[in-house]
């Protein structure tokens, strides 16, 4: 008897192995079928621009780059219809590479505005570190003269 019951049990072992395994196929179809569908219903967004961007371009940009410049475009001409304001945690969306607004960005891009972007905060930043270097060795220069009339003083006050 002992024998019929490892038998079975063994069997029902296989069973639920087979089982696993076609359970196993059928998961990882579903779920490339889900990406599709939402690939699909994404909208053009800051991804689809940068993807865009880089096929026309062939330069490669990260996010935070590409929203600062429509953020520029938004803020000082008007490019883009976005009000920007601090907060505002709205996503940009465009109905595809055919939009205006894309279309802008795309010329904005090619014209070189995000590598001039990215030279002037350069350049700023080294001026600002100048004048902080600057304002670090007058300080210096102050505290040396201070140093110097108070040992003189010191001097002159030893010789009464």
């Amino acid at each position: 008897m002992a024998k019929k019951t490892a038998t079975v049990v063994e069997d029902e072992v296989e069973e639920l192995e087979e089982e696993e395994v076609e359970l196993e196929e059928e998961a990882p179809a579903k779920a490339t079928k889900g990406k599709a569908a939402d690939a699909a219903d994404a909208p053009f967004g800051v991804r689809a621009l940068i993807a865009l961007i880089k096929e026309k371009t062939n330069k490669e940009y990260k996010p935070r780059e590409v929203r600062t410049l429509l953020r520029k475009l938004a803020r000082e001409d008007g490019t883009i219809d976005r009000e920007i304001v601090p907060g505002n945690k709205e996503r940009y969306v465009w109905t595809g590479p055919a939009d205006p607004e894309v279309k802008a960005v795309l010329k904005a891009v090619k014209g070189g505005e995000i590598e001039a972007a990215k030279k002037a905060a350069l350049d700023k930043l080294k001026a600002d570190k100048a004048a902080k270097d600057a304002a670090k060795a007058k300080a210096a220069k102050v505290a040396e003269k201070k140093a110097a009339a108070a040992a003189a003083a010191a001097d002159d006050e030893d010789e009464d």
